[in-house]
C-alpha cells in the first residue's frame, strides 16, 4: 500500500503541475464571472491530477493482488464518465442539460450495477424499507444532487478539496480493509497533493473534471461499500459529513426559485460566497468552514450505524448550518452599512 500511495502522490503532483503550467495552451483557464470568488484568470483542470494519481495507485495495487469487486468497478466507470464530461465542459462550456444527462446516466449505471437504496435508517432505530422503484429513484436523485451541490460549492480556494479529504477519509475508515477503502485513501492522497497548489491563494482550480468526479464518487461510493440493507448507514454518514455542502446549495436554490430567478444562472448567493469578498484571501473563511466540516465528519463517524445517536448528529449538523447562515447574515449587514 505504501508504494501505491507514493506513486499516487507523484503522479498527482506531476499532472497538476503540468496542467497548471500549460493551462493556456490546453484551454484550461478559468476566467472570472458572476459566480467567481477570484478576480484574475487561473488555471483549472487540477482534477486531472487527482484522477491520474488514483489511476496510477490503483494499477499499483492491482499488480499486488488487489481485487476490485464488480460493484466498485461499476462506480469507478460511471465516475470516469462524469469526470470526462466535466473535462469537456471545462474545454467548451457544455449546456447544463448535457452535464445533467451524463450525471443521470452515471447514477443509473451505479444503481443498475450495485442495486438501489434498500433501507433508509431514521433516528431512534426506525427504518424505511424501500422497494426497487422508489429505492432506485431516490438513489439516482441522491447521486445527481450531491454531484451538482459539490460543484456549486467549488468556488473558494481549498474548500472542495478540503471537504473531499474529510469525507473520503471517513469512507476509508468505515470501509477498511476492503478495496473501496483503498480507493478512498488514494483519493485522499491525490487530493492532498492537489491542495498544496489549491490552498489560498490558489494557483490552480479543480475544474468540473475534478468537482464533478469527486462529487459523484462521494455520493456513489457508498453503493459499492455496502449492500442494499446496510448502505443507507453509509449514505447517512456521507450526508452528515457533507451537511454544509448540502444545506447551503439546497436553501440557495429554493430561495432563487421562490423569487423566480433562473436556477442555471451564475450568482454569488451561496453562504460561503457571501462570507468571502472577491479578491480577498479565502483561507480564514475556508479554514473555519473546514473545521466545522471536520466536526460534522467526526460526529457522523461517532453515530455511524448507531440510530440511537443519530438525533444528536442531526442536531449538531443543524447547529453548524444555522451558525453559518447567522454569521453570513451579520456580515451582510456590516457590508451594507
Amino acid at each position: 500500500m505504501s508504494l501505491a500511495i507514493a506513486l499516487t502522490a507523484a503522479a498527482a503532483a506531476a499532472v497538476v503541475l503540468l496542467v497548471e503550467r500549460r493551462a493556456a495552451r490546453l484551454r484550461l483557464l478559468d476566467r472570472p464571472n458572476e459566480r467567481s470568488s477570484h478576480v484574475v484568470p487561473r488555471p483549472r483542470g487540477g482534477g486531472l491530477g487527482i484522477l491520474a494519481g488514483v489511476a496510477v495507485g490503483l494499477m499499483a495495487l492491482a499488480a499486488t493482488g488487489l481485487e476490485v469487486s464488480p460493484e466498485l468497478a461499476t462506480v469507478l466507470a460511471a465516475a470516469l464518465l462524469v469526470a470526462l464530461t466535466g473535462l469537456w465542459d471545462d474545454l467548451v462550456q457544455l449546456s447544463p442539460s448535457v452535464r445533467l444527462a451524463a450525471q443521470t446516466t452515471g447514477a443509473a449505471i451505479v444503481v443498475a450495477g450495485c442495486g438501489h437504496l434498500g433501507v433508509l435508517p431514521l433516528p431512534g432505530g426506525a427504518m424505511i424499507e424501500l422497494s426497487a422503484v422508489p429505492g432506485s429513484i431516490l438513489a439516482v436523485v441522491w447521486i445527481v444532487a450531491v454531484t451538482n451541490f459539490f460543484n456549486f460549492m467549488d468556488g473558494a480556494d481549498g474548500l472542495a478539496g478540503g471537504q473531499a479529504l474529510l469525507t473520503f477519509g471517513a469512507l476509508a475508515l468505515v470501509a477498511w480493509p476492503d478495496a473501496e477503502a483503498a480507493v478512498a485513501l488514494l483519493i485522499v492522497v491525490a487530493t492532498a497533493v492537489f491542495l498544496t497548489r489549491n490552498w489560498s491563494p490558489a494557483r490552480i482550480f479543480l475544474g468540473d473534471v475534478g468537482s464533478g468526479g469527486l462529487g459523484f464518487l462521494l455520493a456513489a461510493l457508498p453503493f459499492a461499500v455496502a449492500d442494499g440493507s446496510t448502505r443507507g448507514a453509509v449514505v447517512v454518514l456521507v450526508a452528515t459529513s457533507l451537511a454544509l455542502f448540502l444545506v447551503d446549495p439546497l436553501i440557495t436554490l429554493v430561495r432563487r426559485f421562490v423569487r423566480g430567478a433562473r436556477i442555471t444562472e451564475s450568482h454569488r448567493e451561496h453562504v460561503y460566497q457571501r462570507l468571502i469578498a472577491a479578491g480577498k484571501p479565502h483561507a480564514p473563511v475556508v479554514a473555519g468552514m473546514l473545521l466545522a466540516a471536520a466536526s460534522l465528519t467526526l460526529v457522523g463517524i461517532w453515530a455511524y450505524n448507531r440510530p440511537d445517536r443519530m438525533w444528536l448528529s442531526l442536531a449538531w449538523a443543524a447547529v453548524v448550518c444555522v451558525a453559518e447562515w447567522v454569521i453570513a447574515a451579520l456580515r451582510d449587514r456590516v457590508v451594507s452599512r
